[in-house]
């Protein structure tokens, strides 16, 4: 089994002795585990990584992550194996505004259909303010998404149905957690403050799935292509951003899993705490590897690298499609 294995405690070196990773601390082993079964190693500012594991993990097409204190990506070794063809394929195509429109209508279906299935399955067991007038117009959005004729509207359209799902996304939780919709930059509250931290987990899950696949993440469809973010990861994290983080935060905060004490608001925002932050993980890493009945049987984890191939492919169809087109208007 191919996993994510996190080293963030200051002071832990990560070797190599053979084909085993290994973790030490005070020249105590901590852990040992088979090089092929990391699929992506995450670590922090004072870990200390032996060239013979970076070599190591890079020549067998792993990542390594770097990330800050909370986690956040800073930046990525390994993997790049962007191929020309794909480079070639996603300049040719994502730039045409009829296969981004194509492209950007199929993520924003399944967002919006996500957020649908939420809030229909909370409704019958919470009380979900004006909850008619949202699933009307979720359905309403989701019905004029396929007649959008360009991306600005389509942009505007995703807005407003993140803008309705949110607004009675706070009924769906149980006390003492209050959500009067979202925030960030800087998060609020507690539930703010988690969704933006889980999205920067989920984050790195897309961009692990993108890279091993051959793309160049700055290329996208429905975000902005610039040279501030990478915009194909956040296409693409909204392919799953419902379905895969706002369900398990949901049942994070309605089990208590977590409590008010694990966060700390200061004048610059709310923020996890660092003691919180390795529960989190901990939680996040059994959810992600554990099998879930409605992704059929597969792993968030497993699910996630489906939805992108499965978007992929449907790039695949219609750049196939308008390939055909181009050819016969020349003949």
């Amino acid at each position: 089994m191919v996993e994510i294995v996190y080293v963030m405690t200051p002071g832990v070196s990560v070797n190599q002795d053979g084909g085993l990773l290994v973790l030490e601390q005070d020249h105590k082993v901590l852990r040992e585990l088979p090089m092929a079964t990391v699929g992506t190693l995450v670590v922090g500012r004072t870990t200390q990584l032996s060239t013979q594991v970076m070599y190591s993990l890079v020549q067998q097409g792993s990542l390594i992550q770097f990330v800050d204190h909370a986690y956040r990506l800073v930046g990525t070794l390994g993997d790049e194996k962007t191929s020309l063809s794909k480079l070639l394929w996603q300049t040719r195509y994502f730039q045409d505004e009829s296969f981004a429109l194509m492209g950007a209508q199929y993520i924003v279906q399944k967002k919006i259909q996500a957020q649908i299935s939420i809030l229909e399955q909370y409704s019958k067991t919470k009380a979900l303010p004006n909850y008619d007038f949202v699933r009307k117009t979720l359905y309403g959005l989701l019905k004029r998404v396929g007649k959008v004729r360009t991306i600005d509207g389509l942009r505007g359209m995703e807005g407003l149905a993140s803008k309705t799902y949110f607004s009675v996304w706070g009924a769906c939780l149980s006390e003492p957690w209050k959500f009067t919709g979202r925030k960030r930059h800087p998060s609020p509250d507690p539930v703010n403050a988690l969704l933006s931290y889980g999205y920067s987990f989920l984050e790195r899950e897309v961009r692990a799935c993108l890279l091993t696949a051959g793309l160049d993440v700055r290329i996208g469809l429905l975000h902005s292509t610039n040279n501030r973010k990478d915009s194909l990861v956040y296409d693409l994290m909204d392919l799953v951003r419902q379905e895969v983080m706002d369900r398990f935060i949901l049942k994070v905060l309605n089990r208590h899993m977590v409590n008010d004490t694990d966060f700390e608001i200061t004048e610059r925002g709310c923020f996890i705490s660092k003691a919180a932050q390795k529960n989190w993980v901990s939680l996040y890493e059994s959810y992600m590897t554990t099998t879930v009945k409605r992704f059929g049987g597969m792993s968030p984890r497993q699910w996630i690298q489906q939805c992108v191939k499965d978007c992929m492919s449907y790039l695949d169809q219609i750049s196939d499609v308008n390939a055909d087109m181009e050819v016969k208007t020349v003949s």
